[in-house]
């Protein structure tokens, strides 16, 4: 078992004079497994009509905001969402692996109930501590962490402002890193939303452990 002081984003990077950029979060737009209740991973989905119309609200949105850079991961639905708006709003895209989405194994494609209803004590620990967990088949949440820290050390030393469009579970891993949280994800659901912008306070000290 891992130590709590695993769990917790290397505030390093952030001393020594180093500035900080403003780095907001956006979730991508629907895709039919989010409509059918689905564990989506890595999974490469497209967005569906909704989705389109989640991304098409959210530019309004953005257009007040000077973004510098939009980063994305490899594969839909990010990606796709990433694109129209580097499209709509005229700002430059990048494309980073470090950004893929954690494979969940086995859990991909079955219905979340589905796996609450079989796994339940595993699930519940999911949610509270990934780090504790091991899906079978599934990327270890150790490498899916060092996978943001790589991300924020290369892109986060400029005074610029970035947007990162990031699939669930990655997302929420991300912002409690950024924010110098506890990693968990056990209410990712109930404070987030498609194509809604999130404002990450990146922290400037290191987290309590």
């Amino acid at each position: 078992m891992t130590s709590q002081s695993a769990w917790l984003w290397p505030h390093s990077l952030f001393y020594n004079g180093l500035s900080m950029c403003q780095i907001f979060l956006v979730r991508p737009g629907q895709t039919d497994y989010d409509c059918q209740h689905r564990v989506q991973g890595s999974l490469d989905l497209p967005l569906n009509e909704d989705g389109f119309r989640e991304v098409e609200s959210l530019i309004d949105c953005l257009g007040e905001r000077e973004i510098d850079l939009i980063l994305t991961g490899p594969s839909d639905p990010s990606y796709g969402t990433a694109q129209i708006l580097s499209e709509k709003l005229d700002v430059p895209l990048k494309s980073t692996d470090l950004l893929r989405n954690l494979n969940q194994g086995l859990w991909e494609g079955l219905e979340i109930e589905e796996v609450r209803r079989k796994f339940p004590t595993i699930y519940k620990h999911w949610e509270d501590a990934p780090n504790e967990v091991l899906i079978p088949n599934a990327e270890p949440i150790q490498e899916a962490l060092k996978r943001i820290d790589k991300l924020l050390k290369k892109y986060a030393r400029k005074d610029r402002q970035i947007l990162i469009v990031a699939q669930e579970p990655l997302a929420t891993m991300l912002a409690c890193c950024a924010e110098g949280r506890k990693v968990s994800l056990h209410h990712q659901a109930e404070t987030t939303k498609r194509c809604e912008l999130q404002s990450l306070h990146v922290a400037g000290k290191p987290a309590q452990n």
